[in-house]
């Protein structure tokens, strides 16, 4: 098709948020749906319609069902959401030319006019929008060391095109099992890989100031807002599509309720901004009307109803790397099996929780860990081979 596909990627109780960007995607000019994945759906679930949506569920991946399972397990939600990311771009692209990806908490001002001849341009069919377009100035609530540790695009965004699929296939190699928020190995789920893949790849920055406008850089990117709508006043570009980072409508003061600190003060010194924020949560809170209470997630917990903790997670995604058959915990018929292997590995969690400390010591006290070497070479050795597990940047 000609026409570019767009998709969304969540679980249900991010389901408002989806049918917003829907509805602000079909307000400014898409004509076709927002693919709207839920990561926690099937095709029985009971969805509201809506125009312009288009729901897609994990049965309609290249996976078998054990392999989404374990995919569950080995996530939580947010690591399981960005894994699947290449995979539903894939699909989209078997019937489209182009096809973007947006957050679900993203939200369009005006249109997108730049995306596909700016995609069309670029040399190996990827687009990418960096979270800063300038050098930050000292002094700001975010820096660029900030980078460091969540990579330097904002996957909230990304657009691809059939030229991108050895892309595609390299960045889900990588996400299949090593989509983890774990700062100790290096890593932010799908973010930090897509740094090294946009060298290996020839990816193009999207450098417009307007679209991917969110909290962390509003220093560079001040909103204004003049009788055709939102405008970047540092820039005069035009405001495409913000990002809203943990926006809350209880909380009707936030512009995020993500940050260790109140934001109201960005709302109460910025017109336009706290103007975006009333007319986002006037939608969200008709979408929620809409929706109901949100349900709780499907794979937070066992067939059992018992949480399932990161460290059970963590135990559950490195037996099945080992190629065990591991009982599942979201089958009810496996519910047995699955309370025998969570106790019977009760040393696999501590094993795990070891390795994590170590990667912990050898960067906090680099000079101590090497003396430590040189004094047990034997020992410093069996260690790393035996308990040190090899993610991220410690292959």
């Amino acid at each position: 098709m000609a026409e570019p596909a767009f998709c969304t990627i969540l679980a249900t109780n991010y389901l408002p948020k989806a049918l917003a960007l829907a509805e602000t995607l079909k307000r400014y000019g898409n004509s076709g749906p927002l693919t709207v994945f839920l990561i926690d759906g099937t095709p029985e679930s009971a969805l509201p319609e809506q125009p312009g949506v288009r729901y897609m569920f994990p049965s309609m991946l290249p996976l078998t069902e054990r392999e989404v399972l374990d995919l569950a397990m080995s996530y939580d939600l947010v690591e399981f959401a960005t894994a699947v990311k290449p995979l539903v771009l894939q699909v989209l692209l078997a019937d489209h030319e182009q096809a973007f990806y947006l957050d679900p908490d993203t939200y369009l001002t005006s249109p997108m006019v730049e995306l596909v001849p700016t995609l069309v341009a670029s040399p190996g069919g990827i687009l990418l929008t960096p979270h800063y377009l300038e050098p930050v100035k000292p002094g700001g609530q975010f820096g660029e060391g900030h980078l460091l540790s969540v990579g330097v695009y904002n996957l909230g965004f990304c657009g691809v095109d059939r030229r991108a699929a050895e892309f595609l296939a390299w960045w889900w190699g990588h996400l299949r099992t090593e989509c983890l928020h774990d700062a100790v190995a290096g890593l932010f789920v799908d973010q930090k890989w897509v740094d090294v893949g946009a060298v290996l790849f020839e990816a193009a920055p999207l450098r417009h100031y307007g679209c991917n406008v969110s909290i962390a850089n509003l220093h560079e990117r001040p909103i204004g807002r003049d009788d055709a709508g939102y405008y970047v006043a540092s820039s005069g570009d035009r405001l495409r599509l913000f990002h809203f980072h943990a926006f809350d409508t209880s909380r009707p003061d936030e512009l995020s309720t993500r940050m260790n600190e109140s934001t109201s003060h960005l709302r109460a010194g910025n017109v336009a901004i706290d103007d975006l924020c009333r007319e986002y949560a006037t939608t969200l809170i008709e979408k929620e009307k809409v929706v109901g209470a949100p349900p709780p997630y499907r794979f937070g917990t066992d067939s059992s109803g018992r949480k399932i903790t990161r460290r059970m997670r963590h135990a559950y995604r490195t037996s099945v790397q080992s190629g065990a058959r591991v009982p599942s915990p979201f089958v009810a018929a496996e519910s047995e099996q699955w309370s025998q292997w969570r106790r019977a590995n009760a040393a696999l969690v501590g094993r795990l929780m070891l390795s994590d400390l170590a990667k912990g010591v050898r960067c906090a006290l680099p000079e101590e860990y090497d003396n430590l070497k040189k004094r047990l070479p034997g020992l410093a050795s069996r260690f790393r081979r035996n308990v040190v597990e090899n993610t991220g940047m410690w292959h």
